[in-house]
């Protein structure tokens, strides 16, 4: 029985939505399409948003933490450190000789992407891609609630209007 009266009270409240994901007034028995239309047309900007917020994210990171460096390479002393060779692709900087490169220069080519040659650049252009597209889903799926909000408000204004 309290289950049933809650039912009915999430109802009657017209700024809850009921389990079928659309907007249903108590009063008239009238049911209104909410928030279902504006979900399916959303969906593909969230999944993609999603998407690519991840996988952006791994570069996100790299690029804040060799920032940081860079910020503060007087203060970690990064000319004074070497990167050894090793762990360096073989063609990067072989003008800096056998032992290593400085870690200065390797954290500055990291940052700007040098550090992998044309495909380094050629990525960090196509993930400034990402972020342009991750920029345009957040707008449209913040945009799209909006819309939806305001089309819920003068819905129910009009409602109130008819009775």
């Amino acid at each position: 029985m309290q289950m049933v009266s809650k039912i009915h009270a999430a109802r009657s409240d017209p700024t809850e939505l009921p389990p079928t994901g659309r907007r249903e007034f108590a009063v008239s028995g009238v049911t209104l399409p909410g928030k279902q239309t504006s979900q399916r047309n959303g969906k593909w900007a969230r999944r993609t948003h999603a998407f690519l917020g991840i996988v952006s994210a791994f570069n996100l990171l790299l690029l804040i933490s060799t920032g940081f460096l860079l910020q503060h390479a007087s203060l970690l002393k990064l000319d004074e450190k070497t990167i050894p060779r090793a762990i360096l692709p073989s063609s990067y900087r072989p003008q800096d000789g056998a032992y290593g490169v400085r870690a200065d220069i390797f954290v500055a080519d990291l940052h700007s992407g040098r550090l992998f040659g044309t495909a380094g650049a050629l990525t960090l252009d196509a993930v400034t891609l990402v972020w342009l597209t991750l920029l345009t889903t957040g707008l449209v799926m913040y945009l799209g609630r909006q819309r939806a909000k305001q089309k819920d408000v003068d819905r129910g204004a009009s409602f109130e209007d008819e009775e």
